[in-house]
Parts: C-alpha cells; structure tokens; sequence
C-alpha cells in the first residue's frame, strides 16, 4: 500500500466565473408638453411640441461577476427629433453623454433605431467606441402612408453593450409616438390641398385670434366672452376636439343657431365650434351675431391652422385669444 492518500480520489475543479454586463435605465420616463420649440431637456423626461422632441435618458451598466458588481458607468443618453409637418422626411441628433467609469473600462457600444416597416430609418453612429468620452449620432427617417391614410408609432431604440469576457447587455426605450399622414384632400380626392407630413399627436396646438385684428375682432371678443365660462383656452382642464363629420357639424350648427335669425350682411356664431366635439350644446355653448366676414375670416383661419399643424379628426387643441 502507497503512503499519503488513496488511489483514483478525485480532485474538485473551481467553478467557472461567470461575468456579464446588467445595463438599466433609472428612473421612469415622464413626457411633459412645452408651448416653444427647443426647451430644455430634462433628465428622464420627453418633452414635446408638435412637432419637436426632447428625451434625456438616465442609464447605468455595471459590470458583475458571479452576480456582484465590481464596476459600473453612469451616463446620460440624450434625444432630438425634428418632425417635418410638409414631409415626410425627418431628422434625429442624440448624444451619449460623457460617462463616469468605476474599473469599467473598455465598454463598448452600438445603437440601433427603428420604426415599424412603413419608416426606414438611417443611424449614423460610431458603433463600436468605447464608453468614456461623448459620443454623438444622427438617425434620418423616411416614412411612407398611403392616400387618405395615417401612420402612428413610436421610434424604438436600442443600445447595445459589449465588453470582452462579459455576457452583453441592452437597452430599449420609445421616443414619443409621432403620426404621418396624407389626409388633406379636396372634397373631390383629385388634388391635395396641403402636403403629407407628421407631428406628435400628444401635443395639443393652440389657434390664435386677436381681438385688435380688425378682420377677426368680433369673432376674437366673442370667445374671449364666452370662454370666461366655457373651456377650450390654453391652460384650460379639457382642450377641444376636432371633427370632420359633416352631419354632425350640421347637426351641432342647427342646435347652436336654427333658431337665430341673422340678418344680411351678418351670421351667427357659435363657441365651442360647431366642429367640435364640445359643440352643439346649448347648455354650455355660446352663441353671438357677428359680421359674416368677420365670421368666415376667422373661420378660413382655423382651417388655415388645421392645415399647419395636422389637426385631425379627434385631435385636440385649444384657443387663445389676445
């Protein structure tokens, strides 16, 4: 017999390091809406207009070995998006900001954007750099809607992260849902009476009138009146709502002015607009007889302003008077 141990006794291997890379964003994303294009961006917010976009993401990756962290980085990634409301082409700039390493050195990453099938997208980006210094990237968009039709969707993101040895890891979030459409058309469907384009539905616009414009004063000073007790002004609970219906337009016209007798060179206007939602009550409208062209000035000038800024059947938006 052998001194000092036993024949064939097995020797026990360490367990394998298991290393990966957990990537998170902190904080929820809160979407705020602005009245002016280029507001400040604020750390896990998206802000909007109708038709910019501002998201500023916080996120960190930490290294982990074995399931503990032994290092991390800590940036911000930071989103600008331009919508077009004449195109159907657009532009994004965004930044991933300088990064605070804790031995997290040598991270890199690579982005990717989409938007479902009926918007190609293009990301220009330097895949691959390292975590550390800013590094800035563009994404253009080109979308595509048929006739009379509509497109809704958010743009996807996702960053990906790499380190050698480590298992990779992801981010994904959604800018704000943008819309594209190519719903202006004359009665006849022969000729397009604005161009395709996009905004941020979730942004509600505001039309303006003057009460010191002579060709809509009197149309100005009757909603300025009215809204002392009915809403719809900028700042309001609830903004109105557009309709295209035209039985219902009608219908809420009649309920407004059937019974209001306008003579020539005057007509009878209504608040909330008959092409509304909000209109058509006679609890809670207004009703005041005005200069017809007066009245069919300020009217021009809302379809003028349904045009600019794609206001769409259910749409909301409010209206200022100065």
């Amino acid at each position: 017999m052998l001194a000092g141990g036993v024949v064939g006794e097995a020797v026990a291997e360490p367990a394998p390091v298991k290393q990966t890379l957990r990537v998170t964003e902190l904080g929820a994303v809160t979407t705020v809406r602005v009245d002016a294009a280029g507001a400040s961006c604020r750390i896990g917010y998206i802000t909007i207009t109708r038709t910019s976009m501002c998201l500023d993401v916080a996120a960190r990756v930490e290294l982990l070995r074995n399931g503990r962290p032994v290092g991390s980085a800590d940036f911000e990634i930071k989103h600008s998006m331009g919508l077009n409301s004449s195109k159907l082409k657009w532009g994004e700039s965004f930044t991933v900001g300088k990064a605070t390493l804790v031995n997290a050195s040598g991270i890199r990453v690579n982005v990717t954007v989409g938007a479902g099938r009926a918007v190609k997208t293009s990301v220009k980006f330097p895949q691959g750099s390292t975590l550390g210094p800013v590094r800035k990237g563009t994404v253009g968009y080109t979308a595509t809607v048929k006739k009379k039709k509509t497109l809704t969707t958010p743009a996807s993101y996702r960053f990906s992260f790499t380190k050698p040895g480590y298992t990779g890891g992801d981010i994904t979030y959604k800018s704000a849902k943008f819309r594209c459409d190519d719903t202006f058309w004359a009665r006849n469907n022969r000729q397009r009476v604005k161009n395709p384009g996009c905004v941020f539905p979730g942004y509600a616009p505001t039309f303006s009138l003057s009460r010191t414009d002579a060709k809509v004063k009197e149309s100005a000073r009757h909603i300025a009146d009215a809204q002392r007790a009915i809403t719809g002004h900028p700042g309001a609970s609830t903004p109105l709502h557009r309709i295209t219906d035209e039985k219902t337009i009608n219908k809420h016209r009649t309920a407004m002015c059937g019974r209001t007798h306008a003579p020539q060179g005057k007509d009878c206007d209504e608040y909330p607009f008959a092409a509304t939602k909000e209109g058509g009550n006679p609890r809670r409208g207004s009703i005041r007889v005005i200069s017809a062209s007066d009245n069919r000035a300020a009217g021009a000038r809302l379809g003028g302003f349904y045009k600019s800024q794609r206001v769409l059947n259910g749409d909301a938006y409010y209206v200022g008077i100065k």
